[in-house]
């Protein structure tokens, strides 16, 4: 094996020195490109960002889309039509993209007594 002029042993893991990586270079210099943003994904990192609003004297940080929703519910309660039909879509839009939630009803009848005769008592060791 021949040594470079710099001292450097080469190897097995040690490659010679005018061929390794640079500080700061890619080993794909030609890597996947970043996925554009979309629309939606801009609408969403706007709408979420934080600002300060000062509310009844108080400054406090809400995004943007609660201080828009506040405008408008100001607007709303101060007789604008538009404002209130704005308010109403975004509110019809809210219910029915909410997570649907489970409710469980527990119905006292006699199978259901049944079963909670079936059931282990707490602190009964059976």
């Amino acid at each position: 094996m021949t040594t470079p002029l710099d001292g450097c042993k080469v190897g097995y893991g040690r490659p010679p020195l005018k061929t390794r990586w640079k500080k700061g270079q890619s080993g794909n210099p030609r890597k996947k490109p970043k996925r554009q943003e979309s629309a939606l994904d801009i609408i969403d990192r706007l709408l979420l960002s934080p600002t300060e609003l000062t509310l009844n004297g108080e400054h406090v940080t809400v995004s943007n889309l609660q201080a828009v929703l506040l405008q408008l519910q100001q607007k709303e309660l101060s007789g604008s039509a538009r404002a209130s039909r704005i308010l109403l879509k975004y509110r019809e839009f809210a219910s029915r993209t909410a997570e649907r939630r489970l409710e469980v009803v527990f119905v006292d009848n006699e199978y259901t007594r049944a079963l909670s005769n079936l059931a282990p008592r707490e602190g009964h060791h059976g």
